[in-house]
């Protein structure tokens, strides 16, 4: 509804003066100057015959336009004026009976229109106030549903409303949007629980029947796009009531929860590795437990090569940690099995491309490297100061794919002969590194120096980084 604007000339008068009152005692003025102007005109334009005829149309005016105050006024002053225009002085009671009658009842009649035309003021202004009122909510209405609608808009959420059989009767503006719809019209009408797959349709029903007895519910699925893409949702429904507490509609919000779902199924299958690797590395540390134990000739000897053994596992560790357990560059594993050395790095060549391997070779190769170089320590290369050692590794293209060749060498050390007993590092040397290379291992005791050699396929361990 909008506000009625008066369209007569005098309505306009009498809702300015509503709208704009003037102060009492201006109001009465006017009333009077009003009067005494008509009393004037009736003087000098009409005959003593209708002494009261202009003072009526001028009392219901005032009344109208100033109220019932100076409406009273006006009809009291307007008898007195009449009376006063047509007396005679020379009359004993200054009017005739008659006159004196006509004015009491002109009196009695203008005071009643007075009343009439103030309750029609009164109306008015009533009027006047209920429909600025009108606008006021209506402005209000008007505000609340554009921020509802903004809301609606703003909202990443897909807002739906669906009638009890399970049709779509309306979706937000941010639910078109995060559902790839451009216009509704297209999913107007169809049913609500097969925008939902896998399971989730049959949630979708159920949900539907809860919400018509008067409960919420809530459940996740998934469910494709209007474009197909695929999406998980978070779904939560509500009914909405009627005056009456029943049910006369259903109210349907989904989330997008697909990077929530993709990050649960990414941390499952962390934990699963971790697991998985957890105890790899709990095998492995038993592994060198054992066999410390039985090659040390000591408490005292095997702590220390325990300990030793273990502070290279912990940094092929680090190595692997920084890249998620995935793989690990072949610079990084040698770095971390040579640290025991890093004395003597100037001693050491190392050459060959970026490559990385996987987990399990790359620690096996830490501990290989370790135990080398702890050797070389002892026995050979690193037991004067003029041993070299070189590292060199390499790729070639065979028939059945790359292969991997490694080097370790040493020169210029002591005359080297093979051991009596062959130890826990000469055994996961050869065994271990076989085993996780897929290929073949030589560890050779040549008097010059110690080399050792790896031949394995490439793509079972790790790959050639381009560049």
């Amino acid at each position: 509804m909008t506000r009625t604007q008066p369209t007569r000339f005098f309505d306009r008068i009498v809702a300015w003066s509503l709208n704009r009152p003037l102060p009492v005692i201006t109001r009465y003025l006017i009333a009077a100057i009003v009067i005494i102007t008509a009393g004037a005109a009736r003087v000098l334009f009409v005959p003593d015959t209708l002494p009261w005829l202009l003072f009526i149309p001028a009392t219901i005016g005032i009344a109208l336009v100033l109220g019932k105050g100076p409406g009273l006024f006006a009809g009291v002053l307007s008898t007195a004026t009449g009376i006063v225009s047509i007396g005679n002085a020379n009359h004993p009671s200054w009017l005739p009976h008659a006159q004196w009658i006509a004015a009491t009842l002109f009196l009695v009649v203008t005071l009643g229109l007075v009343l009439l035309a103030a309750e029609l003021r009164e109306a008015m202004r009533r009027s006047i106030a209920l429909n600025a009122e009108l606008v006021e909510r209506e402005r209000l209405s008007a505000e609340r549903e554009a921020f509802m609608s903004s809301v609606l808009a703003a909202s990443t959420d897909c807002i739906k409303v669906v009638e009890l059989d399970g049709s779509l009767s309306f979706m937000s503006e941010g639910g078109m949007k995060v559902m790839d719809i451009s216009d509704f019209n297209t999913v107007r009408g169809c049913p609500w629980p097969e925008f939902l797959k896998d399971g989730g349709s049959a949630l979708a029903v159920e949900a539907l029947a809860t919400a018509t007895k008067g409960g919420s519910s809530h459940f996740e699925a998934a469910g494709d796009t209007h474009a197909g893409i695929p999406k998980w949702w978070s779904v939560s429904v509500s009914p909405i009531l009627a005056p009456d507490g029943s049910t006369s509609r259903i109210l349907s919000v989904s989330r997008d929860h697909t990077a929530l779902f993709k990050a649960r199924e990414q941390q499952e299958l962390l934990n699963g590795e971790l697991s998985h690797r957890l105890k790899n590395v709990l095998t492995l540390v038993q592994s060198i437990a054992n066999q410390t134990l039985r090659d040390a000739g000591s408490l005292e000897e095997a702590a220390a090569a325990f300990s030793s053994r273990l502070a290279s596992l912990g940094r092929a560790t680090d190595v692997l940690t920084a890249t998620s357990w995935q793989q690990a560059e072949l610079h990084d594993v040698l770095g971390a099995g040579l640290s025991a050395v890093a004395g003597l790095l100037d001693r050491i060549r190392v050459e060959g491309p970026r490559i990385q391997l996987n987990s399990q070779a790359a620690l096996a190769l830490t501990l290989a490297v370790h135990e080398l170089a702890t050797n070389a320590t002892k026995y050979g290369a690193f037991s004067n100061d003029t041993g070299l050692v070189t590292l060199r590794w390499r790729v070639t293209d065979e028939n059945d794919g790359p292969h991997f060749s490694f080097l370790w060498q040493e020169m210029g050390g002591p005359l080297v002969s093979s051991p009596a007993r062959r130890g826990f590092g000469s055994r996961m040397i050869e065994r271990s590194l076989r085993s996780y290379f897929r290929g073949e291992t030589v560890l050779d005791y040549a008097p010059e120096g110690v080399t050792f050699r790896i031949d394995a396929p490439l793509g079972d361990t790790g790959e050639l980084v381009a560049g």
